[in-house]
């Protein structure tokens, strides 16, 4: 089973210069290791917090996560 989290990161960019993002990283529920993560997704961190809430409450696979984040920034 697999825990969903917010990670909070902090970027350069040569056009924009320093910023916050927010990932996602996948966690084993059981260990709490975190087995991928995927960075820079959101600017806000409400919107990953919503995203994170939805995957946990519906159980979503981890096969799934790369077209879920897609869809949420799109």
């Amino acid at each position: 089973m697999y825990i969903y989290k917010v990670i909070k990161e902090n970027l350069q960019n040569c056009e924009f210069g320093s910023y916050v993002a927010y990932g996602i990283a996948v966690c084993l529920k059981s260990t709490n290791i975190i087995l991928i993560s995927i960075s820079d997704v959101f600017l806000e961190k409400e919107r990953a917090k919503r995203l994170v809430e939805l995957c946990n409450k519906n159980n979503l696979e981890l096969i799934h996560l790369k077209e879920v984040v897609e869809d949420a920034v799109g």
